[in-house]
């Protein structure tokens, strides 16, 4: 079994920065050119505050998650944090592409 203890940072976590800062660039520079839309409904809303606010919130909960699951893996279950980590960037990866292709896919296919 694979020891993350001695890691600084899980290597799931920088893969999940990596995704959430390609996720985040893409998102702003398609809202800015009108060629997507905000789907969900919480981050539409802090979108309407302004382009600012809502980049502050997309690294202010991608920050906040980190850090909780880098405290779980120190304090409590390294290989559960690890798991817990793979699964979520599973998850951000599937959702961001279906949602994306579902509301946005004729901008790509037409």
């Amino acid at each position: 079994m694979r020891s993350y203890l001695c890691l600084p940072v899980l290597p799931v976590n920088i893969a999940l920065v990596l995704v959430a800062l390609i996720d985040l660039i893409t998102t702003v520079v398609w809202l800015k050119t009108g060629r997507a839309i905000e789907i969900n409904p919480i981050m539409a809303s802090v979108l309407r505050l302004g382009i600012d606010v809502f980049i502050g919130v997309k690294v202010g909960t991608l920050a906040a998650y980190i850090l909780v699951l880098e405290w779980y893996r120190r304090s409590r279950s390294a290989a559960l944090a690890a798991l817990i980590g793979r699964i979520t960037l599973a998850s951000y990866i599937s959702i961001y592409t279906v949602s994306f292709l579902l509301v946005n896919g004729s901008l790509i296919f037409c």
